[in-house]
């Protein structure tokens, strides 16, 4: 009955490494998930991207 102590040991540790990563991946979040804690502000959200005007020129390349 060696096995049981052992098995239990690996799915302990791998209970551990998953909620470390999972932790890890909240804490690397893009997007906040609770309320901002005082004096920590919120990041402002992305300026919208440039569009390439249409031109009559022959070009196909938009960005020219």
């Amino acid at each position: 009955m060696n096995l049981a102590p052992a098995l239990r040991a690996a799915l302990v540790t791998v209970a551990i490494a998953g909620a470390t990563l999972f932790g890890t991946q909240i804490a690397q979040a893009d997007v906040p998930t609770g309320p901002t804690p005082t004096g920590v502000t919120a990041p402002a959200p992305a300026a919208p991207q440039a569009t390439p005007s249409p031109s009559s020129s022959t070009d196909t390349n938009p960005w020219d």
